[in-house]
C-alpha cells in the first residue's frame, strides 16, 4: 500500500501546484482555495489510513471522484489540458489505483480465509 500512499501524496501536490498556477496566472483565489482544500482533504484521508484504512481510502475515492466531476466534463466542453485534462486524467488513474488496490485487497482476503476457500 505504500505505492498507493506516494501516489495520493503526488496527487495532493498536483492539486495544490495547479491551484497556485490558476491564482498566479489568472489571479483565481477560487483556484488556490480549491487546490488547496482538495490536497488537505488527501493529505486527511492519508493520515486517516493509519488508524482506520478502509474508512481513509474510502474518502480518497470520494475526493478523487468529486474532482474529476468537477474537471471531466469542462475538459470534454473546453478541450483545455491545463488544468481540466491533467486533473481529469490524474483523478482517473487515482480512481483506478484505489479501486485496483481494493480488488487486490479483497483477493488476498479471499485467500486467507480459514475455510480455504
Amino acid at each position: 500500500m505504500l505505492g498507493l500512499n506516494v501516489l495520493l501524496m503526488l496527487y495532493a501536490a498536483l492539486n495544490l501546484g495547479l491551484g497556485i498556477y490558476g491564482f498566479a496566472i489568472k489571479q483565481s483565489s477560487v483556484s488556490l482555495i480549491a487546490g488547496a482544500a482538495i490536497a488537505a482533504l488527501i493529505l486527511f484521508t492519508l493520515w486517516l489510513t493509519k488508524s482506520n484504512p478502509r474508512m481513509g481510502r474510502i474518502g480518497s475515492l470520494i475526493v478523487a471522484v468529486l474532482v474529476t466531476g468537477q474537471f471531466l466534463p469542462k475538459f470534454l466542453k473546453s478541450g483545455d489540458w491545463l488544468p481540466a485534462g491533467i486533473l481529469s486524467i490524474a483523478s482517473g488513474v487515482v480512481i483506478l489505483a484505489l479501486l485496483g488496490g481494493h480488488m487486490m485487497a479483497m483477493q488476498a482476503k479471499k485467500g486467507s480465509t480459514p475455510s480455504g476457500e
